[in-house]
């Protein structure tokens, strides 16, 4: 008799797996860079570039890279100091909405469990923060999702961030290295700042391509099904025409093409089957994307014609300017 499929272990194993890439490497090269410019710096003789910006459409896999590395960085390391007291060197933040020089200020502070109050200023809530960021061994900043910075905000705005951002790697005798991570609007935010561009290194996290990709596609999904799920794919999975077609349902992006490969066994694990088919697939992308059947990358005839960003655009097609344009 067939043992019952373990479908919340299956999830659990899947969601655990980290896939290494040629990225990693890169990204810990741009982060070691940050890590050797902090030691010189602590010599008298650094440089400038003091950030990192990590930069990759949706999906990418660029937030999972960091969140995975990170910890992984001694000097980075929560410890306990001399007197017992805890010190975090970094702090992994989001930017507030909408994004000020204050509201980025008191974000910082809480994430370092310091209260704002009592600052009136700007400039009072600045240097307070500087003192902070010295005073409790600060030594990184992660920001992510960095472009929301860029949503709503006035040009003045988002050039007293620029210059907050600036100011925070320029504190005296403490070299503070910042690294931010968005989808490719926050280019904007560098481009629009030259001072700050000449400060940072950027990293592109780019979209995956068929055939160029092909390896990584069948190793993505032959790693999901097999290794982690302990499943089989069907005869209609075998295909380098299933490849190309998952690759270009996930628009490129890594981490979607993970995420769909692992959904697509979630549902056959659900069904308590211990085969992945194609119309796993399909059934996962139109919940994905609320696509018309017509429009399912994984079933219509037109599948290379099809656009995965579009599916929706039935409900509420563009209008007759944006077509034009």
């Amino acid at each position: 008799m067939a043992t019952k499929i373990d479908a919340e272990a299956i999830r659990q194993r899947s969601r655990d797996r980290y896939f290494e890439t040629g990225r990693d490497k890169l990204l810990m090269q741009f982060i070691g860079k940050l890590r050797q410019n902090a030691k010189d710096i602590e010599r008298g003789k650094g440089s400038h570039r003091r950030s990192l910006f990590v930069i990759g459409g949706t999906g990418s896999g660029k937030t999972r890279s960091i969140k995975h590395h990170l910890p992984l960085i001694d000097e980075w390391r929560p410890f306990e100091n001399q007197y017992g007291d805890q010190v975090t060197p970094l702090i992994c933040i989001k930017p507030p909405k909408p994004c000020s020089m204050r509201a980025l200020a008191v974000e910082l502070l809480t994430a370092m469990r310091v209260p704002a109050k009592g600052r009136k200023t700007e400039q009072e809530l600045y240097v307070f923060l500087k003192e902070q960021l010295k005073e409790r061994g600060v030594k990184a900043i992660w920001i992510d999702e960095m472009q929301d910075v860029l949503r709503n905000n006035t040009p003045k705005a988002i050039q007293a961030v620029q210059d907050i951002l600036k100011a925070l790697v320029q504190i005296e005798e403490w070299p503070i290295h910042t690294i931010y991570s968005g989808v490719p609007a926050l280019s904007a935010f560098l481009q629009g700042d030259l001072q700050l561009a000449r400060r940072s290194y950027v990293m592109r996290y780019e979209p995956m391509e068929y055939p160029d990709d092909a390896e990584w596609l069948e190793r993505i999904t032959a790693g999901v099904v097999e290794e982690d799920c302990g499943m089989t794919r069907a005869d209609d999975m075998l295909t380098e025409v299933f490849l190309e077609k998952l690759c270009r349902a996930a628009s490129g992006a890594f981490g979607s093409v993970i995420e769909m490969v692992q959904e697509a066994c979630f549902r056959a694990a659900d069904k308590g089957r211990r085969q992945v088919k194609l119309s796993d697939f399909s059934k996962v992308y139109e919940e994905m994307t609320g696509c018309m059947r017509r429009d399912n990358v994984f079933v219509a005839a037109n599948w290379l014609e099809i656009v995965p960003a579009n599916a929706l655009y039935d409900l509420a097609p563009p209008a007759k300017s944006r077509r034009a344009a």
